[in-house]
């Protein structure tokens, strides 16, 4: 039983999952600059965060990106301008 557990337990340890995506929310062009914005397990990694901390007020694309490797992080890049 000891075995079984271990193998489980280093099985979730060992598992990972990313998801990628990204969207082109306005016809605008992608633009020069970009912004960031991330939560480690929580915390805010919203669009419009990511557009303040870049100082865009016109959003071209965006991209979101989720990982979970025993916790969960989100990052959320825009390009604009």
């Amino acid at each position: 039983m000891k075995k079984v557990i271990m193998f489980i337990g280093g099985t979730v340890l060992l598992t990972s999952c990313t998801i990628s995506r990204s969207i082109q929310l306005t016809g605008q062009p992608i633009g020069t600059k970009s912004g960031k914005s991330q939560a480690i397990l929580v915390g805010d990694s919203s669009i419009k965060t990511a557009s303040e901390n870049g100082k865009i007020s016109t959003i071209g694309v965006t991209e979101i990106v989720y990982k979970v490797f025993i916790i969960p992080i989100t990052k959320t890049k825009v390009h604009g301008e």
